[in-house]
């Protein structure tokens, strides 16, 4: 089981109201968690928003966390794998294949992102 922060879990309450009031809702949300972070503080993060990734099941927010965990990659500025995501890669492959449109754009930049050619 993958540790997750509790500021990344919360954004995921009652996203929908809070999307409604703010369009740019999760941008805020993951820029308020990525601000001022270093390349290390990001790369130790992922494993987070890998957690997540596992507990979600709808296709938005798997979208939108998915451009969460390329942005900390980019902050990271490192296309080195996570250990995390490594030993999880075919397990979110699979859970994400669930959800047409995030396997189709989000995560193909993600492999694209990190050069995993599987």
């Amino acid at each position: 089981m993958i540790k997750t922060d509790k500021r990344l879990l919360v954004i995921y309450e009652e996203w929908e109201v809070k999307l409604d009031k703010d369009e740019w809702y999760f941008s805020n949300s993951f820029a308020a968690i990525a601000k001022g972070m270093t390349s290390e503080e990001a790369f130790n993060y992922i494993p987070n928003v890998i957690g997540v990734l596992f507990k979600l099941d709808d296709d938005y927010l798997v979208w939108e966390s998915i451009y969460f965990l390329i942005e900390l990659y980019s902050i990271a500025d490192t296309t080195q794998i996570h250990p995390i995501l490594e030993s999880n890669w075919s397990l979110l492959t699979n859970h994400i294949k669930k959800f047409n449109d995030s396997y189709a754009t989000p995560f193909k930049e993600l492999k694209d992102h990190l050069r995993i050619k599987k």
